[in-house]
């Protein structure tokens, strides 16, 4: 065979396997894998489709063009939500819209190839019911509203930190450092007395409460009371299984009663009260705890802006649990916040971080995990203004994870990702400082973050890693890539939620029920998510979410 045919015929070879790869690559998903995706996607239904406003929101056609899609420039910027909208009317009643989206779904992902298989995107379809008419039904949107994030860069966090330190400055320099030796004066102060012992108002309960409850579960409520003791709002968090709310509410207004508001410095102030009940209510025992008990008590913002209050669990000195109260300088951190750079768009849930460590003074002896990258710079910056404001009376352990040190994401390796710092002290100048050089380490790249490899290493630097209670501040909007290195962690972990504006994202719900971790918002406290057997649902925040093989899925909105 003469040279040319043979180089002709390598060059063919070449061209097939060449051809073949790329089919491969663009190649769509299996119906079934398609079938399997598309039964655990969230839906629900609202009125006309309205674009989340916190994130920034790119609308693709449902007949969307290669170049449209181009269009969304992805290699400048990761996806995080993807919203499938289409009506509800139809013109024809044997038209199978679960087909359609199908096809519109399997388009979209041979278009961006390993779409379908990116943790970190959630996806949503969302049925519009508000036209019943062609005519009606044409100036609705129908096709993708694609979610997106800027890639963190090094150029990006520079940014976010000037921001950072330059509204630290101000606020450092509105109030003296949270330090040992500037707390404030201290304060005589007393915990709210309350007119019956925890065994009275579980009588009380037992009594007036009479909903039946066959499964075991621990029910949170919170009170508002007055300063005159009167107790203003009654309200149960939301629970893992069913309970009738508005009869349980009702029987905990009468069976509590506060003899005063908060006592501090000779004066009464309004505080809100959190207390725990186990259901089902058993029959009352002499010994062992009580069915019913206050867990925390605290002052509203207006208070907490004149007083500090610690919380203390009773020790050799105190046969109960009692308070320590310093005064501050009135309107401080109000005044602190007002002034801050002003160039930062804040969240709604800004404070979320403060707002979740303020209800929970007994979190004392907990490693926490922190998430540092871009997204979370509002967050970040939260963190340290409360541990500015509140001064640390022991050493604490903070671990700060960047993922990667600004290496590329086609580097990153599950569980050998790095950007990992960490530093045990009660200095808040170190706290921060630490912070800072994690920040300037790295920030992030994509969108899906190393959480578990960072909780990991925090379990190892507990004092006991076998039984270490950690406290997480995530990206709601970004899941870990590595979550599944935490298939056999014996830490129990609180998860912060930060960005929870519209809806919690269901990927972080299945991990706190597959591995008995709670959540918490700027709002709620979910506890007991891994009790919820596949079929149930839970509302939460007003959005209802299923329990399904996979984990959860929300099905409805309100």
């Amino acid at each position: 065979m003469p040279a040319v045919s043979v180089r002709a015929l390598w060059w063919a070879l070449l061209l097939v396997l060449v051809s073949a790869t790329a089919r491969a690559q663009t190649a769509p998903p299996a119906a079934a894998d398609l079938d399997a995706f598309y039964d655990q996607l969230n839906a629900y239904r609202t009125a006309r489709y309205q674009p989340l406003p916190e994130l920034e929101a790119l609308q693709l056609p449902a007949t969307f063009s290669g170049a449209e899609l181009k269009a969304l420039r992805l290699q400048e910027r990761h996806i995080v939500r993807i919203d499938l909208v289409y009506t509800a009317f139809r013109l024809n009643p044997t038209f199978n819209q679960r087909q359609l989206n199908l096809s519109r779904i399997r388009n979209l992902a041979a278009g961006v190839p390993g779409l379908l298989q990116d943790e970190s995107v959630t996806w949503t379809l969302v049925e519009q019911t508000g036209c019943n008419s062609p005519a009606e039904c044409q100036p609705f949107f129908h096709g993708f509203v694609v979610y997106v994030a800027r890639h963190a860069t090094a150029a990006t966090m520079r940014a976010d930190l000037d921001s950072l330190t330059r509204k630290l400055r101000i606020l450092e320099k509105k109030r003296p450092k949270a330090s040992k030796k500037a707390q404030g004066k201290k304060v005589a102060c007393n915990l709210p007395g309350s007119r019956f012992s925890n065994r009275q108002m579980a009588r009380s309960l037992r009594r007036l409460y009479r909903c039946p409850q066959r499964e075991a579960q621990v029910v949170q409520f919170q009170l508002s009371v007055d300063a005159r003791g009167a107790i203003q709002t009654v309200k149960v968090l939301p629970t893992a299984r069913p309970v009738c709310v508005a009869e349980l509410e009702e029987a905990i207004r009468k069976s509590v009663a506060f003899t005063s508001g908060f006592p501090i410095d000779r004066r009464m102030f309004p505080f809100i009260a959190k207390g725990a009940i186990r259901l089902p209510l058993g029959p009352l025992q002499l010994l062992g705890p009580p069915d019913m008990g206050f867990t925390s008590f605290a002052l509203p913002d207006s208070a907490a802006r004149l007083y500090r209050v610690f919380l203390k669990k009773k020790n050799k000195q105190h046969k109960n649990d009692y308070c320590e109260a310093r005064i501050t300088k009135k309107g401080e951190l109000r005044a602190a916040a007002d002034t801050a750079a002003p160039e930062l768009a804040l969240p709604p849930d800004a404070n979320v971080v403060s707002r979740v460590l303020q209800r929970h003074p007994e979190w004392s002896k907990e490693v926490v995990v922190t998430d540092v990258t871009g997204s979370m710079f509002p967050y970040t910056y939260d963190l340290l203004a409360w541990l500015q404001l509140s001064a640390l009376e022991d050493e604490k352990t903070f671990v700060f994870f960047n993922d990667g040190n600004d290496q590329s994401d086609k580097d990153k390796r599950v569980g050998k990702t790095g950007g990992l710092y960490h530093v045990r002290t009660d200095s808040y100048e170190a706290i921060k400082n630490k912070l800072i050089e994690t920040m300037k380490a790295g920030g992030g790249g994509d969108a899906p973050e190393n959480d578990a490899e960072a909780l990991l290493y925090a379990q190892q630097l507990a004092a006991a890693p076998d039984s270490a209670e950690l406290i997480l501040i995530a990206d709601n909007y970004t899941f870990p890539r590595d979550a599944r290195l935490l298939k056999n962690t014996t830490a129990h972990v609180r998860i912060i939620l930060c960005g929870v504006h519209d809806y919690i994202n269901p990927k972080y719900l299945a991990l706190a029920r597959k591995h008995g971790f709670s959540l918490h918002t700027i709002e709620a406290d979910l506890l007991d998510l891994s009790k919820l057997l596949e079929g149930e649902t839970i509302t939460i925040q007003g959005q209802q979410y299923q329990v399904t093989k996979d984990g959860f899925k929300l099905v409805r909105k309100t």
